[in-house]
């Protein structure tokens, strides 16, 4: 029987393996160390390991220890039982690292096990300390103090003893100065002012200078005494009679303009505004009403009255933009949205909540020419139209000839709301 040849030949070949559990391949068959489980040996040829790619090798999760050939990385890769190992990669290995122990010790870890704690305590900072007696106190890092003592200071002092001809320097050396010049002439001495019987003179004065005021006016019985009764020779239209003075009544006074003869404030003048029609109302003095309209009259006016009563125009284009091919806005009124949707040509504007009154609002489209390349006759459409969004549908029409061909190009479009 076929099968009971082919059962004994494999056993034949793999017989002596399983029996002695050690493998030898290559040269001298017959010679294994007793310690190896399988030994490779030739002088021509090499092992190869399995050859996978990056995203093979991370696909299978071997046992511990499971080594294969990379052909991305072009290096042979082991399996720690976590994660592949890249033998040609030296970021594998772990740097240094410090740990503060929080005793003031600090622990170096090398990377392979080895580590070293050092002690470290932080520098104490420097003080100077006023002492409030003309002293410093510095403390330095180690503790150390030293006194600074600033008394001691070059600081001078002019002065004298009271003998005539003597002044003194403090910290500095003494001086005599001869306030007496010394010399013939008696002109340039320092003098006195004395005033006397209204009389002005100098002392030590060769000329005998005086300045006599004794002839101006010393009685004080003629003195102006601020009554104008006691003047004479007055101008005739100098009014000296205060009996007719304004007393700030307006019964005093006579000969009052009409306008204000009441004697009260003047009427206050008003301007006020309809806010509901804007008309402005101005009145006078005499209450009489004057009216200016900030809005026209005309049936077919857009403008109408704001909330404060001003005038107020709205316009009924709500929105505007320009849309590139891909989607993207190029310039549109500020809310607006445009999104992509599947498929060639065809896009969603989006609209900010309250735009527009109703779904009713006007939608115009606009596409640029394609000058009849290839027999197009382009077309832009919309649909789906809400109160908060619309479609776009662009595509060549081929006059009615076939179905619309699809295809993204930009388009413009203004949305109006009366």
């Amino acid at each position: 029987m076929k099968f009971t040849k082919h059962f004994f030949a494999f056993f034949a070949l793999f017989g002596p393996i399983l029996m002695f559990s050690q493998v030898k391949v290559g040269a001298n068959p017959n010679t294994i160390d007793s310690a190896s489980i399988m030994e490779l040996e030739s002088s021509n040829k090499a092992l190869v390991l399995t050859r996978l790619n990056t995203s093979e090798m991370n696909n299978i999760n071997p046992l511990n220890g499971a080594v294969i050939y990379n052909m991305d990385t072009a290096c042979v890769h082991y399996f720690d039982g976590a994660q592949w190992i890249n033998l040609c990669d030296a970021t594998n290995v772990s740097g240094f690292s410090f740990t503060d122990n929080g005793d003031g010790t600090i622990t170096l870890t090398d990377g392979e096990g080895d580590e070293i704690t050092f002690t470290g305590a932080p520098e104490t900072v420097t003080t100077l300390t006023d002492n409030l007696d003309g002293t410093y106190t510095y403390t330095n890092e180690s503790g150390v103090q030293t006194i600074i003592d600033a008394n001691d200071s070059d600081n001078q002092t002019l002065g004298t003893n009271g003998t005539a001809g003597h002044i003194s320097i403090s910290n500095g050396n003494s001086i005599l100065l001869n306030i007496n010049d010394a010399d013939a002439d008696d002109q340039n001495e320092i003098q006195d002012l004395e005033f006397n019987a209204g009389v002005i003179t100098l002392t030590n004065d060769p000329s005998n200078t005086t300045i006599d005021l004794s002839n101006y006016d010393s009685n004080a019985l003629d003195d102006f005494s601020g009554s104008f009764n006691d003047l004479s020779d007055l101008p005739v239209n100098l009014d000296t009679d205060f009996t007719d003075d304004f007393d700030g009544d307006w019964t005093s006074l006579t000969n009052i303009p009409p306008d204000i003869a009441d004697g009260d404030d003047n009427t206050v003048t008003n301007l006020s505004q309809d806010n509901g029609t804007g008309t402005i109302t101005y009145t006078n003095e005499a209450t009489v009403d004057q009216t200016a309209n900030v809005i026209g009259a005309e049936a077919n006016n857009s403008i109408s009255a704001g909330a404060n009563g001003g005038a107020y125009y709205e316009s009924p284009i709500k929105a505007f933009g320009k849309i590139a091919s891909d989607g993207s806005i190029t310039r549109a009124t500020v809310g607006i949205t445009v999104t992509k949707l599947a498929g060639n040509g065809h896009y969603r504007v989006g609209l900010p909540v309250g735009l527009v009154a109703d779904t009713d609002y006007i939608i115009q489209l606009a596409q640029p020419s394609r000058q009849g390349a290839g027999a197009d006759d382009p077309g832009i459409a919309y649909l789906n139209q809400t109160s908060t969004d619309f479609e776009v549908i662009i595509g060549d029409n081929d006059n009615g000839g076939t179905d619309r061909a699809r295809f993204d190009s930009e388009f413009m479009f203004t949305i109006l709301d009366l």
